[in-house]
């Protein structure tokens, strides 16, 4: 049995042997072949190369196997035998294992080599991308670049995840980011102070250039008819000779008023920036009625108590559906008797009362031009307090129009589905349910279109929006959209305005008391008329 077993590995021994050299003659006309192939100027190193690939050898990979398998069989014997005798040696297993590791090792590398080749024949020939040893050596280039540059140590690669990789990433990158973010923001802020300067100065400067100047001119007009004959001529020079001193000194008096007011202008700018006449300032502003809003929010809890009244009192006599002639504004009355259904007080207080008092909040320090307004805010402290003109103000309807159209709800309510859903009261979302914002935008849309073309006032799309936002259930979630863009509180708000200091929490929290009641206000109350006659022609 031992001896079939050792023909066993031999014949084993030998195929393996036939393998090893078929491989290694096919790697041999695979190198021929590349040297047939590449350009003259590359043959020679080619066949230096396929030199010593000839005298490398072949892995002796069957000998290998064969030694191991032979030197395990005698070591058990003899472990078995030195068992007996209690005797043990481990030295030479140790050898031979080391010396097979060794061979392993010498295998592997050769291997490498090959696939290397091998690699770069697919490249140069088209048929693959650049071999992998090529990628990871660019690949450690760049990595080893991007650690000088960002500053990004990291000895122990390997261990740390992928999170915290990403982490580190990003943190180096912001070292760099930030400040250079944080400069060109105080550039902005200086330039823009710059330019208010710079106007500040061209404003002063106007006003001393239209100072009229005399005229220097010699003509019979100005020379008043003594400049005929020598004798005038002479007269003329005598008195230009003469003015010349007088105006010397008046444009060094007028360069001395410029100077001093720039310099009193600095002065005011630094004592601004460095907080004088803040105080002063405060106390005016306390002062002032414009900038005490109390008063509007005491009007806006009236009116909502009001409002709750109004409903109370209706749910105490549901079966009273009289119909009260309430003094409505003439810009939403209607004589139509399809409003029956609806409750007249309650829509009264709502109209006339609720929309007013939110109305009057959202008026609160809204204007049309507080960058202009508010371009030299670093010294305007320091002058008395003059009122902003009544036209610089915005209604409360133009904010909501502000906020549609940096929203792009144009371009939303155009849309093909948008006007399918419209005209054919169709439900696209597919059961999904509208988000708020959607929502709001197809409100304002639906009010431009019924109310705009019958020229209906600012009023009364303000009194139509919070009727259907409170139709919605909405009202508060559609205010908190627009009064918390942060592009309409910097272009629209002054800073002592009721929306900035307030951030508009306490109303809202006030009209959350009607969320938990169910509206249906008419919202065309305004056009109704209207519509009726072009219906009846």
């Amino acid at each position: 049995m031992e001896r079939v077993k050792v023909l066993e590995e031999e014949q084993e021994m030998l195929n393996s042997s036939l393998i090893a050299l078929t491989t290694h003659f096919a790697q041999v006309q695979f190198r021929l072949r590349q040297i047939v192939d590449a350009p003259a100027s590359e043959k020679e190193t080619l066949l230096k190369e396929l030199e010593e690939f000839a005298f490398r050898g072949i892995p002796d990979v069957p000998n290998n196997l064969l030694l191991e398998s032979r030197s395990v069989t005698p070591v058990s014997l003899i472990s078995c035998d030195r068992s007996v005798n209690g005797v043990i040696i481990d030295a030479e297993i140790e050898s031979k294992m080391a010396l097979q590791r060794t061979k392993q090792r010498e295998l592997i590398s050769q291997l490498k080599s090959q696939l290397e080749d091998l690699e770069k024949y697919a490249y140069e020939t088209g048929d693959a991308d650049l071999p992998q040893s090529v990628i990871l050596e660019r690949q450690n280039i760049i990595i080893s670049h991007l650690k000088e540059k960002l500053n990004f140590n990291v000895d122990d690669l390997c261990k740390l995840p992928a999170d915290d990789l990403r982490w580190q990433v990003d943190y180096a990158i912001s070292q760099i980011v930030s400040p250079l973010k944080m400069k060109e923001q105080l550039v902005c802020q200086l330039k823009t102070q710059i330019a208010d300067l710079e106007r500040f100065i061209n404003y002063l400067q106007g006003e001393v250039s239209t100072e009229t100047l005399a005229c220097t001119c010699a003509c019979p007009v100005h020379a008043g008819g003594s400049s005929a004959g020598p004798g005038g001529s002479a007269s003329y020079a005598k008195r230009h000779f003469d003015r010349r001193p007088i105006e010397e000194d008046g444009n060094r008096t007028r360069t001395l008023n410029t100077v001093r007011k720039v310099v009193a202008l600095l002065h005011m700018f630094l004592m601004s920036q460095l907080g004088c006449g803040s105080e002063r300032v405060r106390r005016n502003f306390k002062k002032n009625p414009v900038h005490n809003w109390r008063d509007l929010r005491t009007r806006l809890d009236i009116a909502v108590e009001h409002v709750l009244e109004t409903i109370a009192e209706a749910q105490r006599q549901p079966d009273d559906d009289e119909e009260e002639d309430d003094d409505i504004d003439n810009d939403y009355t209607s004589d139509s008797d399809s409003a029956s259904h609806a409750n007249a007080k309650l829509t009264s207080a709502v109209r006339k009362h609720l929309a007013a008092s939110i109305r009057d909040l959202m008026q609160h320090g809204l204007t049309s031009d507080v960058l202009r307004s508010t371009s030299v805010v670093p010294f305007v402290g320091c002058f008395p307090q003059r009122n902003v003109s009544s036209s610089s103000f915005m209604h409360a309807w133009e904010l909501i129009l502000k906020y549609y159209e940096i929203k792009n709800g144009r371009r939303y309510n155009s849309s093909p589905a948008q006007k399918l859903s419209q005209s054919f009261n169709l439900d696209l979302a597919a059961g999904r349910i509208a988000s708020s914002k959607q929502s709001l935008l197809t409100t304002i849309g639906n009010i431009i279109a019924s109310h705009s073309p019958y020229k209906r006032s600012y009023d009364s799309h303000f009194k139509a929006f919070i009727c259907a936002a409170l139709n919605a259930n909405k009202l508060v979630v559609w205010l908190k959209l627009i009064l918390q863009c942060q592009y309409l509180l910097d272009h629209y708000y002054l800073s002592w305005s009721y929306v900035v200091k307030t951030g508009f929490q306490d109303a809202f929290h006030t009209l959350d008391r009607l969320t938990n009641y169910k509206f249906d206000l008419p919202v065309d109350l305004a056009v109704r008329q209207f519509q009726n006659i072009k219906d009846a022609f």
